[in-house]
């Protein structure tokens, strides 16, 4: 049933990182430098022949989801190739690019070697998630006292699953599909020859497609990770089907603003039902366990929770207690969104947010545990937290026992 999309070495030839002093950032502490210091790290990494003019890509994200790029060039160089009898120090120098005017001390810089000898330099805002999962998905250390002079990444034989895949794409590196996907795209174009259906009728079909899966005992944390592997890599599968075929009546002539439309559709759509799907896969869950719940409810002022246990009707109802409710959020992503949740049920005090995003940072779920707010996440994910957030998380399963044994010790109200 796993996804598989290579190993990340097929895709990155080497990483490091470090956080990023005043002296590598133009403006910061008086400095006008265009230029990354060199280490031996990072002559590892470009060697000790000069490179000049390495085509480059600059990225900076934070956890807005507004990513600030650019494309330039580096320039890999001895400043003191002149003078024998000292010792060489090595240099990158960047041409001036937009993400760096977005650079903080203190910020995350990571090199990626790619493949083709191109280079990408990534910034990430201190503290983001972003920034805890990039240092997940290549190896990085987490303890920023360490990283203060680069560091090497070692996941280079990571397998790329849905989750690293979603990271690897927002750096802009492209993942190629596994090719078991052909045979399933086929399949789709003859189910759905014009366009795809809803969102529930497809996430009903990628689950379809996972086989002979028990909803009622199997394991709720790996069928809820595995409907997400396979509907993200379906869907992959059919959206560059169908660019592939709508691009080039925007390229003779070049219709920019056609391609710029047509681009945003596809960003939209992918974005809408990427939320959907966890909401899906739940429901199912759910629905063939018997677990009492309404899906959308409303509230108070229109607010709609996900999911709510046992009812809306109870949740409205003041005989039924307090103590027998429970809310839980659904977001595929969670970013700053996830606050919505805590105003979306004033009856329910702690509130549970289920997720399929790995390795949210600590300054994110410590700020959950101060407002009460208890995550969920598949258990095949734990493990892009850390160790201390792992003993606070809790899996789908844990949430299904809880509102298991909820249903039952109140089950006179009903």
């Amino acid at each position: 049933m796993g996804l598989d999309y290579g190993a990340l070495n097929e895709y990155v030839s080497g990483v490091m990182c470090k956080e990023l002093p005043g002296i590598d950032i133009p403006g910061a502490n008086r400095s006008h430098q265009h230029e990354f210091q060199g280490s031996g790290p990072l002559r590892h990494l470009l060697g000790d022949v000069e490179r000049r003019s390495i085509p480059s890509r600059f990225l900076y994200l934070d956890d807005s989801g507004d990513a600030v790029c650019d494309a330039g060039s580096m320039s890999w160089y001895d400043s003191r190739k002149n003078q024998p009898r000292r010792r060489p120090e090595w240099r990158l120098y960047y041409s001036e690019n937009e993400p760096i005017k977005h650079a903080r001390v203190g910020d995350t810089l990571t090199l990626i070697l790619l493949g083709d000898d191109t280079l990408v330099a990534l910034i990430t805002e201190r503290d983001s998630s972003i920034d805890a999962q990039v240092k997940w998905l290549f190896g990085l250390d987490d303890d920023t006292k360490r990283i203060r002079n680069y560091i090497v990444g070692s996941n280079g034989k990571l397998r790329v699953d849905a989750t690293a895949s979603n990271i690897l794409e927002a750096l802009g590196i492209d993942v190629r599909l596994p090719q078991s996907t052909e045979a399933m795209l086929d399949d789709m174009l003859r189910r759905f020859p014009d366009e795809l259906p809803s969102t529930e009728v497809f996430s009903a079909y990628c689950r379809s497609t996972l086989g002979d899966v028990d909803y009622v005992h199997g394991n709720p944390d790996e069928i809820i990770y595995e409907a997400y592997q396979r509907e993200e890599m379906l869907f992959r599968a059919y959206e560059r089907h169908e660019a592939e075929e709508t691009f080039p009546k925007y390229t003779n002539p070049v219709d920019v603003d056609g391609i710029l439309s047509y681009s945003m559709s596809l960003f939209q759509r992918r974005k809408s039902r990427a939320g959907k799907s966890l909401e899906h896969s739940i429901e199912a869950l759910l629905t063939a366990r018997n677990i009492r719940h309404t899906a959308q409810a409303k509230t108070e002022n229109h607010e709609t929770p996900d999911f709510l246990f046992p009812s809306e009707d109870l949740y409205h109802d003041e005989r039924f207690p307090a103590a027998g409710l429970t809310l839980l959020g659904a977001k595929t992503t969670c970013k700053d969104r996830w606050r919505q949740v805590l105003s979306e049920g004033k009856r329910v005090e702690g509130k549970h947010l289920v997720t399929l995003e790995g390795s949210i940072s600590t300054r994110q779920t410590d700020d959950m545990r101060a407002k009460n707010l208890q995550l969920v996440v598949p258990a095949p994910l734990h493990c892009t937290y850390t160790e201390e957030q792992q003993r606070w998380l809790w899996d789908v399963g844990q949430f299904f026992d809880l509102v298991t044994a909820r249903e039952r010790e109140y089950a006179m109200y009903f």
